[in-house]
């Protein structure tokens, strides 16, 4: 009487010396769909490396860029616009801060160790906060440096 189980070929086997490293050792060569999934994933990582190089490290949202960092050299204070409604103070006496106010008149400049608004009498020390009564505080926001380039997030909670 024949066998009613149809007969299989094995495709692996495990000999007696690779069964220690348990290697299968493949007798088929793998199908068209093998090399089709390993052509996508190259296509995959080639096309995520390329994207990962163009975006240049610049920080997505909620990031805003403030201005070229060529606009505010090194020791000084400068006021970029922001967005209606809003200025963007860089100091970059010590290091890199950066504050979000209110447009004025004129522009928040560098005053002793804090800032100033001449024209409105406005003035305030170095982490922002109002040395004179009646002038808005200056609310501090996180900045960083990216290609050339100054962002801010002009939404975040007041940075520390």
């Amino acid at each position: 009487m024949p066998d009613p189980r149809p007969e299989t070929r094995r495709t692996a086997y495990l000999p007696p010396r690779a069964a220690k490293a348990r290697k299968l050792i493949l007798r088929a060569r793998l199908g068209l769909a093998w090399q089709l999934a390993a052509g996508l994933v190259a296509v995959v990582i080639l096309v995520a490396g390329s994207l990962l190089l163009l975006g240049g490290g610049r920080p997505g949202a909620p990031w805003v860029r403030a201005a070229a960092l060529a606009a505010v050299p090194d020791g000084s204070v400068a006021e970029v616009p922001a967005g209606p409604g809003r200025v963007v103070v860089v100091d970059r006496r010590a290091g890199l801060q950066a504050f979000v106010t209110e447009p004025g008149p004129c522009p928040v400049v560098a005053a002793a160790a804090g800032f100033a608004r001449p024209c409105q009498g406005q003035a305030w020390d170095a982490d922002g906060t109002p040395a004179r009564a009646g002038t808005p505080a200056l609310r501090r926001v996180p900045a960083r440096l990216a290609r050339g380039d100054l962002y801010v997030d002009p939404g975040a909670p007041a940075a520390p």
